[in-house]
Order: structure tokens, then sequence, then C-alpha cells
């Protein structure tokens, strides 16, 4: 009998994994009958462990990590665990309600860390529970070595299997009992290849890269290196919208996912594809690099995806996909690429995986139209053509979509965005229309109160309100949600730094325009989250962060760091033109100056000028500075 041997931190230990077949399809179909047969499970498993002295180390939604001291406990728990499920399986009618778990059992070296177990011990019990028939064991040949002749029950020699990430073949046994669907006698091993294929419910590409190791330690740093991953866009190798979409929204699907995997990570998505690989590492301080090619031919999509490592540039994992491009399949097709990647990194092995994917997970889109519209909006829309057309035609397909799959979160948070700018940016609402946004947004919140980018959205709008006090809540929630996230720090800095406008005015310009005590503390909140924003976006991909600095410098009469600040991202927007001819003036660079007035002026239409910048600037919280820059403004001729 194989009693556990300690050196260290290190250890000899029998481990059993477990984890329900099916468990993700069961879930879609029943989610609250199968936590409640869930839970008769779990009662049963955490018994027949205690009684054994065994202990459960980690858990995760339907999977089970328990350790013993005794591999003959260990094996005798498992059997006696499936022999009660299988009784109580026999009292309920519904044949699919039936949960049946798979087991794998090895004995092997582990470490400790902290009440976790890690190491080869804990991967090679995970891959043989992979490959167990549902209901049934699978042991590993030192098990089988161990307890022979000591069982009532036969084994069977499965033979040699080459499990994912395990360096050596390893020699599997089923026990033979009939407590689950199949005779474990009858049943076929799956392949390496196909064990990986494990669906888990939607979430995008690589959520679980880092987190699985969030998971095992959240309070560690994330090891190999991966606290910075590079994400370029998927290449769509078409000029067809619908495809370009459909790439560019797997990727913003990434990139959302790693984010909420882990706190600790910087997700760097770029916008375009570099020339130089190397470079990118460079620039970014990149551990690992994800490039990904898309091709779709009538209803099929191919899907290839690389992991390279940005140390040497090789390619760690390559792999390509072929699906129907139904919505279904688009999901399972992320799925696919989430398990694969998990292993290839990590190789912790798919019990340990499994909760991170669903606390990462939340429902996506049923509908291949609204998911189309998603797409369209955060691609065609706000990341390439900011133009009113577009912001009818996102508007227009974002309440169709909502009204279509009404669980579909970012459906709604999209929507909420869209409809607040119609207000502000395109002026085309009142300001009552902001409460369709905001209970938009919030409905989005409602479907997921982790969802950072809803809360930023929110966020700005209770700036536009002027619900400041609440735009910190949101803003700050949003922050703590995705703290490494260039994009929603940039996108809570600048309302944050907007709302302080008025902190250096004149007393009589804060008693007539309300100036609050809180002014400047959210000019230099906004400042700082704007500097961070900065850190996080090498390649200046997202325009927020500029805009969030910019307020602190205008305010401050600070001219030469307002210049500098927006001459790193050009844009042709009003307020862009605006900050560049106020500090381009006060330099006394005055042909710039009237160069950038000019083109204020032809934004605001040509004619009426300094009404249309009052206009703007009740939207936007600024009447201070356009009592400030007033002679300006008139020497540059706005009128």
């Amino acid at each position: 009998m194989a009693q556990e041997k300690t050196s260290g931190n290190r250890k000899s230990s029998t481990i059993l994994a477990m984890d329900v077949a099916s468990y993700s399809k069961k879930m879609g179909v029943d989610e609250e009958g199968t936590i409640q047969q869930l839970r008769a499970c779990r009662t049963i498993i955490e018994k027949n462990v205690s009684s054994s002295n065994g202990r459960i180390f980690n858990t995760a939604g339907d999977a089970f990590m328990v350790e013993f001291g005794n591999t003959l406990a260990a094996v005798t728990t498992a059997i006696a665990i499936q022999k009660e499920i299988f009784e109580h399986n026999q009292k309920i009618a519904n044949l699919s309600k039936r949960l049946y778990f798979r087991m794998g059992i090895n004995l092997g070296d582990v470490m400790m860390d902290g009440d976790n177990i890690l190491g080869d011990g804990v991967n090679i019990a995970a891959r043989l529970e992979g490959i167990a028939p549902p209901g049934g064991i699978c042991v590993s040949e030192i098990v089988y070595t161990t307890i022979k002749g000591k069982l009532e029950h036969e084994l069977i020699d499965k033979g040699k299997h080459n499990l994912k990430n395990i360096a050596d073949p390893v020699t599997a046994y089923y026990i033979d009992i009939n407590t689950g669907e199949i005779d474990p006698k009858k049943f076929k091993a799956p392949t390496a290849k196909n064990n990986l294929k494990i669906y888990f419910g939607g979430v995008a590409i690589a959520s679980l890269v880092a987190a699985v190791i969030f998971f095992l330690n959240p309070f560690a740093e994330p090891s190999l290196q991966l606290n910075t991953i590079a994400l370029l866009p998927i290449n769509a190798n078409s000029t067809d919208e619908g495809q370009t979409n459909l790439a560019a929204g797997l990727t913003q699907d990434i990139s959302a996912s790693l984010i909420r995997a882990s706190k600790k990570l910087n997700i760097i998505k770029l916008n375009s594809h570099p020339e130089d690989l190397n470079g990118v590492a460079t620039k970014t301080g990149a551990r690992y690099l994800i490039t990904g090619d898309l091709r779709q031919s009538s209803n099929n999509i191919r899907v290839s995806i690389n992991l390279i490592d940005a140390q040497n540039m090789s390619t760690v994992w390559s792999e390509q996909y072929d699906k129907k491009s139904d919505i279904e399949n688009i999901f399972e097709l992320q799925d696919e690429i989430v398990s694969s990647v998990i292993d290839e990194l990590v190789g912790n092995g798919d019990i340990l995986s499994k909760e991170v994917v669903r606390a990462v997970s939340k429902a996506n889109s049923k509908n291949m139209n609204s998911y189309a519209c998603v797409n369209f909006v955060r691609n065609g829309f706000l990341n390439k053509g900011i133009s009113p057309e577009n912001f009818n035609k996102s508007l227009t397909c974002l309440k169709q979509a909502v009204k279509d799959d009404p669980a579909y979160k970012e459906a709604w948070q999209y929507y909420g965005y869209v409809q607040s700018w119609g207000y502000s940016i395109f002026q085309v609402f009142p300001k009552d229309s902001l409460s369709i946004a905001l209970n938009a947004v919030e409905e989005a919140i409602s479907l997921d109160a982790n969802y950072a980018e809803a809360y930023a959205t929110k966020a700005e709008i209770e700036y536009y309100y002027k619900n400041f006090d609440q735009m910190l809540k949101d803003g700050e929630k949003a922050i703590s949600l995705a703290p490494n996230d260039a994009h929603t720090v940039g996108r809570v800095s600048y309302v944050f730094g907007l709302s302080g406008w008025g902190c250096h005015a004149s007393t009589d310009l804060q008693n007539k325009y309300e100036i609050d005590e809180k002014a400047c503390y959210r000019l230099k909140k906004g400042h700082e989250l704007g500097v961070r924003a900065d850190k996080l976006d090498p390649y200046k991909n997202v325009l927020y962060d500029n805009f969030g600095r910019a307020p602190l410098y205008q305010d401050s009469k600070d001219w030469e760091n307002l210049l500098a600040v927006m001459q790193e991202q050009p844009a042709d927007f009003m307020w862009w033109h605006h900050y560049m001819g106020t500090a381009s003036h006060h330099l006394g660079k005055k042909d710039n100056a009237k160069k950038y007035f000019t083109r204020v002026k032809e934004l605001l239409g040509g004619v009426n000028t300094i009404e249309a910048l009052k206009k703007e600037a009740q939207i936007w919280h600024e009447m201070t500075v356009i009592e400030e820059m007033m002679p300006v403004y008139l020497e540059y001729g706005l009128d």
C-alpha cells in the first residue's frame, strides 16, 4: 500500500480527478436542474472523501481534485462514489437529467502550493479522467501495480496513451464497474487529439491563457511571465465587410476574455498588422503573441490560430479549424481554441481549467444577425468609421439585436453606448434620450455584474447627466474589473478628467458654473488614469488616454504639455483641433493656431460658430474654458 512521502514542499500523493461528462451541454439545456443534481452529487462526494481521510484541494464547478495518502483508499473511495451516484441516478426518471462522473487516479510526485497541489502527479490524473468512460474510473499503471489483487473488480488494460503535455506514454486501466451508461469493456478510450476538443460554454479565444494560472494561485504573479500578451488582429484575407467584421469580432472577443480572465494581465490588442513581429515584442514587452487568419466560403469558415513565443519567435502551437458559419459553430470554434491554447501554454489538465472558462464567460449571442451587428458596431463604426451614416446603421441594428437576442450583453452595452452618442457626439437626440441609453447599459450589467466595459459606458452616461459622484463609482468599478485594459482605463480617464473643468478657473467662473469642491480631484484622477492608459498602450491604439490627460493641461494652462499630448494621436475631431489651437496660440505659434481654428470653424458648420461651440461646451461641461478662451476664438475668426 503506497503511503505519501514528503520532501520539503514536494511529496508523493495519490490524486483522484473527477468531473461530469457533457456538463456544459447539460447546463445549456437545463441549468437549474443540472445545478440541483450537482449539489446532490457533491454531498455524496464530500461524505465519501471525508470518511476515507481524503482532502478535496480544488473544486471547479462540476470538477473535483482530491488528495489521498493511501492509494487503495483513493480507489475504493472512487468506486463507492460512483456506485452511490449510480443509485441516485436510478431515482431520476428523466435520463437526460442524470449526471455521470468520469474519474482518473494517479500516484506521483506533486508540489504543494499553499493548500493547492501542482505537478505531473496531478496532471496525469486529470488526463486519465479525460479518457475515462462516463460513470467510470481510469487509473495509471503505478496505481494498477499498487492495488492489483486487492479489489473485487477486474482492471481492464487499455494500453498506452500519449496524453497531452505528458512526456512519456501512460498505460491506462479501466476498473470494471457498471455504474455508467457504457460498459467499460466496450468503451473506446478517446485519442489525445479528440480528448482536447472539450466544449466549454461560450468564451472567446485565449481567455484562459492566464486564467488557469490565476485560478491555481490567484495571489501569485502569473507564471511563464505572462503579464503582457500582444494580440494581433485576425486577418480576414478579404475586403468583404462581413468577413472583416467577423474577424474583428473574434479578435475583440479574445481580448475581452483575456482581460476578464485575470486582472494581472496587460493585453495589448493591435489594430493593424505590423511588418516586424520582433518589433512588437520589443515595443510591448510581450511574452507571447497570438496571431490568426480567417477564411470564409459559402457556409463554411476556416480559422487558423498561432501562439508564438516572443523570446525566440518560434511557434508554440498552431491549429486549423473548419466549421459551418452559423452562430453555434462560431462559438464552438472559440471554445475549441480556448481548450487547445490552455493545454499548450499551461498544461494543467482540463479539470483545472473548466471552471475558469465558465467564470469568465457569459451568454454569447444566439442570433447570427445580432452577432454581426455587434461586430459592425465595434469594428465598422467605432474602430474605422465614426460617421452619421454608420451611427444610424449601428443604432438601427442594435435596436433589433436586443429584441432578437435579449440575453446578449454586448448588444445591450453597445446600444447604450451608441444611443448616448446620439446626444453627445452627433447631437440628434435631446438629453432626455439618455434614459434609454442608461436603461440599456443597466440591462447589460444585470446580465453580467462583472462587465467592465458596461460600467465604463455607464460612467460616461452619468457624466453627461452631471451625476459626478455616481460617475466616479461606476468608473472605479470598471477599473477594478479591468485595471490593465488600456481601452477601459482610457475611457474612464477622459470622463473623469472632463468632469474636473473649472478646477483652476476664477472664483467668479466657479460660482457661475457651479464648479464643486471635488472638481480638482476628478481632474487629477482623470489625468492619472490617462497616464496609466498611455503606458498600457505603447502603440497608441486608444484615443481616450490623451483626452484623459488634456483637461488638466488645458485647465491649468500648461500649454507645452497640452500640445505634446495632443500631438501623440492626431484626430480630425473638433475638440482635438481646439486643444491644438489654444496650445499653439499661447506658445506663440499663431500660424499653426489659425490652421487649427479654421478646422474648428469648419467642423462647427462655418456659421454661428461661437454658439455652436457653446452648445458643445454645455454637453461636455466646458463652459469655464469657453469663457476663458473667448478672446482667442474671436482673434481667429470664430463668430
